[in-house]
């Protein structure tokens, strides 16, 4: 985290005491406070102990400024989100690096509706910190212990849903953060049998690495025959993202994650907002409900979607509900899949067994300069036949048939990443190929 730019694709970020410093995350937090006037401020933090640390620094600057602070405690993101929003605070602030590894840090920042900041937010503070006019208050603040947070967020979650007819048996594995005090309560309340899995909450994530990728789930995806559930879910560190796994330990694709949520939901008209990388075997499904579709950036659906007035909004592994809340919730997933699952035992080999679309996700552990990329993609890609070039996240060409591949340098680490997706199982091993090529000459 610079003095430039401050936020990434969601909320501001860095590697601890390297890029992102005790000092930075004071100044961010203070001026937040200080800009959107006195009040009631949130702060959770995940299992992480520079979060502890960074919680500490941020509740100063609020109190600094003369405001007072909801002390949430050790909780995940979402609670965060739905305590600024039920507590009525000025804001709130998740401390926390969601999935990156164990060495960064971070700060998810949350208005009074429970929403992200959107990028026009961001771009006020960021200017606000630059001018650097920060005055501190002739009172000081008070904290303010809310320990009845994560009580009143499973409350409300489960009082949305009716006891499971047909109980289910369901894996969790909580990726030693905080979802692991909430996920395995709220799918224990709604009737199904629950085995909880790396629900400790530990800073080291001993039992593995906090992305829920399909290397990271491995070892996980061999544990769950075992069991003998239905199937499986996974979270990451701070758990505003959900994966599955079936039965028989195989990884759900993301997109039949979304288009379940999505039937669970089931809006009869609106707009759904997904992200630039979702598969189009989501955006076929909105159609096919009645429903407009629009692109959005990665990390920003929620935004359009308060502009949009829409139904229902998602990115890979993440889903955004607006009958609960403007954030991105792992645990709502959770629980929205598992009720409609439950009731309809069937449907997630129904779902996965029409999927026509097949998707991949190659991560490259390097920063490219994306105009170089991008010149590279078009000279390598210019013999098919492209329909459409697109810059809205990143770099995406989009084939006549509706294939496409996509570059993006990630907003929260040094890497670039390639998405590609395509019918044609041979086109998607290509553009992979090339893809990769591409990124590695761009170097």
């Amino acid at each position: 985290m610079s003095l430039g730019r401050v936020f990434g694709t969601a909320g501001a970020r860095g590697v601890f005491n390297r890029t992102q410093t005790p000092e930075q995350v004071y100044r961010l937090a203070e001026t937040i406070a200080f800009a959107s006037g006195k009040g009631d401020y949130a702060v959770g933090w995940d299992g992480r102990k520079t979060s502890a640390l960074l919680a500490r620094a941020t509740m100063s600057a609020v109190n600094t400024v003369g405001s007072d602070v909801c002390v949430f405690g050790v909780v995940p993101t979402p609670v965060v989100a739905f305590g600024t929003r039920s507590r009525s605070c000025v804001a709130g602030f998740s401390v926390t690096a969601s999935h990156n590894p164990a060495e960064f840090s971070g700060v998810k920042v949350f208005n009074r509706n429970g929403m992200e900041l959107p990028k026009s937010d961001e771009d006020r503070i960021e200017r606000a910190i630059a001018v650097d006019v920060m005055k501190p208050s002739g009172k000081f603040g008070r904290l303010n212990q809310d320990g009845g947070v994560i009580s009143d967020y499973i409350g409300a979650l489960t009082s949305r849903f009716s006891k499971a007819a047909a109980p289910l048996n369901i894996a969790i594995d909580c990726a030693t953060g905080p979802g692991g005090l909430v996920t395995p309560q709220v799918l224990k309340s709604l009737g199904h049998r629950v085995f909880p899995v790396n629900a400790q909450v530990s800073w080291r994530f001993p039992a593995r690495p906090p992305e829920p990728t399909a290397g990271n789930l491995a070892d996980f995806g061999k544990v769950v025959p075992s069991l003998g559930v239905d199937f499986a879910f996974a979270h990451d560190g701070d758990a505003d993202r959900l994966v599955m796994v079936d039965g028989t330990g195989n990884l759900v694709p993301d997109s039949v994650i979304a288009i379940l949520a999505l039937r669970a939901i089931h809006p009869t008209s609106g707009t759904v907002v997904v992200s630039e990388n979702t598969s189009c075997a989501v955006e076929e499904e909105a159609i096919r409900l009645g429903l407009k579709v629009q692109r959005s950036r990665v990390g920003k659906t929620f935004a359009v979607l308060e502009a949009e007035e829409g139904v229902f909004a998602c990115e890979p592994s993440k889903i955004v509900d607006p009958q609960w809340g403007l954030w991105e919730d792992g645990i709502n997933a959770a629980a929205l899949i598992s009720d409609l699952l439950s009731r309809e035992p069937g449907l997630l080999r129904s779902v996965m067994e029409g999927l026509q679309w097949h998707y991949s996700q190659v991560n490259f552990d390097v920063a490219v300069k994306m105009p170089a990329l991008a010149e590279k993609a078009r000279e390598t890609f210019r013999k098919l036949r492209i329909a459409d070039e697109r810059s809205i996240d990143g770099y995406k060409l989009v084939l006549h048939d509706g294939s496409w591949v996509m570059f993006r340098a990630s907003g929260t680490e040094p890497k670039t990443r390639l998405y590609c997706e395509s019918k044609d199982p041979q086109l998607l091993e290509f553009f992979v190929q090339q893809g990769t090529q591409c990124v590695e000459s761009s170097l």
